[in-house]
């Protein structure tokens, strides 16, 4: 079904090939997991296999890559569209009618099938990827979350024979992850779609891949099938921490009685009350449409609460900051949102303005080393992976020591080495006296590195543990 024979592929403006001479063979009704580091090829491999490279992307590409036997050298990418369906990382990239239900239907709609046929679709879709209690919403107001299950079912409606689905989990919360992965399960089980999945949660997607691909620096690594496969090789878990540091004493964030609401009448919050120490690790959790990140966009000054209030205290002097926006730093839960350089140490630099050229230069390369972007450092962010972007948009928001830190989603798209050393990162900045408040949907990290954990649900602050206890 799918075949890829000797594939290299060199993006434009770049030296080193992201693909090289990568050959392998993916059977017709086969579910197969793809994995590596970020930056191997991955995002690469599924952007071949439907024509958007090189007929959207351009570079250097050789090698052959058939469909069902046929090559698809030449074809177009709305050609492909039939056979190849394909769910981004980031989607807002697929997304673009105005609401939930018209962006499932452009697809069949385009397809010229009947009225009846197309509202068939659309609402098989929505069920199976629990977006029927949102159909009529509109596509900006929705979570991160939802957006992805709205790209997906919108690959549900167009019935393609081959998915092709790069990390479409990242942005899910655990129930949301599960009706994902159950869905693809069905869809290949019932319907006999093949199915290539590039995803990091790999304890949740392996137990229903047929095989897994392992990608290292643009090579294949190994191909082995699901039996053979040590989960605990590709994902370990989490290491012990090396401390319990207390937070310091005295509150640096108070929130006050919090309400949202949204101007389309659309409720977010109601009554989020909470104090927030100097050198404090939260963790934020709940399920997608909770409220979480539009809680983070309050504190941050990108929102006005309906009612209540925000109070930011400085460090030192304990006196109240009238203007909190500049002494926050917010990473976004879609990177993409906050780049705006062409190269990679120029998105670091912006932050650096007034510095000596001397400052800014040690400054950016310190930064840079910290998240593993050193290399990259002439690159045009574009030509990252989104779990690189995601690194990029980190360092951008730490090299303005700023002194509370907030992380949506901060773990998208790392593998297993890059997310650990980001996590030490922030260690390492919290007990330097930063406080660092984390949104997240992966609960085994929230547990084992925040001092406190808050679930939201609906919009209401319904439960707070203490996970650190002062050594």
């Amino acid at each position: 079904m799918i075949e890829l024979d000797n594939v290299t592929f060199l993006y434009n403006n770049s030296t080193t090939p992201v693909l090289s001479g990568l050959t392998l063979s993916i059977k017709a009704g086969e579910m197969v997991l793809v994995h590596g580091p970020s930056g191997c090829g991955k995002s690469t491999l599924c952007m071949l296999l439907n024509g958007i490279i090189p007929n959207l992307i351009h570079g250097e590409l050789t090698g052959e890559i058939r469909i069902g036997g046929r090559p698809i050298r030449g074809k177009e990418t709305r050609q492909l569209a039939t056979e190849v369906g394909m769910v981004f990382q980031n989607p807002d990239n697929q997304l673009f009618a105005i609401t939930v239900e018209e962006d499932v239907a452009f697809g069949p709609e385009n397809l010229g099938l009947s009225r009846s046929e197309i509202h068939r679709r659309v609402d098989e879709a929505l069920c199976s990827t629990g977006l029927k209690s949102v159909s009529s919403r509109q596509i900006h107001h929705l979570s991160g979350g939802q957006k992805q299950r709205t790209a997906i079912a919108g690959l549900c409606a167009m019935k393609p024979g081959i998915l092709v689905l790069d990390e479409p989990t990242a942005d899910l919360d655990p129930g949301g992850t599960r009706d994902v992965i159950h869905l693809l399960d069905r869809l290949h089980r019932e319907e006999g779609k093949t199915i290539v999945i590039v995803e990091h949660k790999i304890r949740e997607i392996l137990p229903f891949v047929d095989r897994v691909i392992t990608l290292d620096n643009g090579r294949l690594a190994s191909d082995l099938p699901r039996e053979t496969t040590d989960p605990t090789a590709l994902w370990p878990g989490y290491p012990p921490r090396s401390s319990s540091r207390c937070p310091l004493p005295g509150v640096i964030l108070d929130l006050h009685d919090i309400h949202y609401r949204y101007p389309d009448g659309t409720f977010a919050l109601a009554g989020i009350s909470l104090a927030v120490r100097r050198g404090e690790c939260i963790a934020i959790i709940g399920e997608n449409g909770s409220g979480k990140t539009t809680l983070s966009r309050i504190i941050k000054g990108l929102l006005e609460p309906t009612k209540g209030s925000v109070t930011l205290y400085d460090p030192v002097t304990g006196f109240i900051i009238p203007k909190r926006s500049g002494r926050i730093g917010y990473l976004f839960q879609n990177p993409d949102h906050q780049i705006v350089s062409d190269r990679v140490d120029r998105e670091i630099a912006i932050g650096l303005e007034g510095f000596l050229p001397e400052d800014i230069k040690r400054k950016t390369c310190a930064a840079l080393t910290h998240v593993d972007l050193l290399k990259y450092k002439d690159r045009d962010p574009c030509s990252l992976s989104r779990g690189e972007r995601q690194r990029l948009a980190v360092a951008s928001v730490l090299v303005t020591e700023p002194d509370v830190i907030i992380c949506d989603e901060p773990t998208t798209g790392q593998d297993y080495d890059h997310l650990l050393a980001l996590m030490e990162y922030l260690e390492t900045i919290r007990c330097q006296g930063k406080t660092i408040m984390i949104i997240t949907h992966d609960h085994e990290l929230a547990y084992h590195y925040a001092d406190r954990v808050i679930t939201l649900h609906m919009g209401m602050y319904i439960k707070e543990e203490v996970c650190m206890q002062c050594s």
